[in-house]
């Protein structure tokens, strides 16, 4: 990933239909934040479309090193899940999954055929999505009396932080994702109120959309 491209991935799933031939291409375009989505998502298209003569795919993820994979399944190499590729690559995404399924109509498409509907397919499931840009951010796992609720919200909501997991048990705990530009005055605020037992460990950085 170089410093000029943009680092963003789209909202939300997306779907487009092609047709080529008697052959139907169904398109879906997928956010993904980790391995375990993608496995998700391909199964979920494929009990969606048991029968599909082909399930082709590709993803992009990680903006901290790019990671990429095609997949073909079957169809002649290169004529599938790298065309799909091209063009999450061309829009600038990252985080991102696209799968074809494809039902053979009985004509032969030829390589330049097959190349052509599945970068098509693709290219039609993300003409109208909306796209975000991924920020950099650091997971704050905190730990804190009850009363000292009241300190922790403003905090959340001076520095406007994204929260996750909340656990209210003999104390509270609580996910926070903090921006990594406001990471070290975070720090200093909660290590001046470790005196009111309020504890906190960072996790590794990592890439949220924006508002996730």
């Amino acid at each position: 990933m170089t410093a000029e491209e943009p680092l963003k991935t789209i909202i939300a799933p997306a779907s487009a239909r092609f047709t080529d031939r008697g052959s139907r291409f169904y398109a879906f375009a997928f956010p993904v934040m980790d391995f375990e989505s993608i496995e998700n998502r391909r199964t979920e298209v494929t009990k969606k479309f048991p029968d599909a003569t082909h399930h082709c795919y590709a993803w992009r993820m990680d903006p901290f090193s790019p990671q990429e994979f095609t997949q073909d399944d079957g169809e002649p190499g290169s004529t599938a899940g790298m065309p799909i590729l091209g063009v999450i690559k061309s829009e600038g995404l990252i985080n991102v999954l696209i799968i074809v399924a494809r039902y053979f109509g009985g004509t032969k498409l030829g390589k330049p055929g097959l190349i052509h509907a599945y970068r098509e397919s693709a290219q039609l499931a993300l003409a109208d999505v909306q796209t975000t840009h991924l920020d950099r951010f650091v997971p704050l796992d905190i730990r804190y009396p009850y009363e000292q609720e009241n300190r922790i919200r403003e905090l959340i909501n001076r520095f406007r932080l994204e929260t996750g997991d909340e656990t209210y048990l003999e104390q509270v705990s609580l996910t926070l994702f903090c921006r990594s530009a406001d990471f070290p005055e975070i720090r200093g605020i909660l290590d001046h109120l470790s005196y009111l037992d309020i504890r906190y460990s960072a996790q590794p950085e990592c890439f949220r959309p924006s508002g996730a």
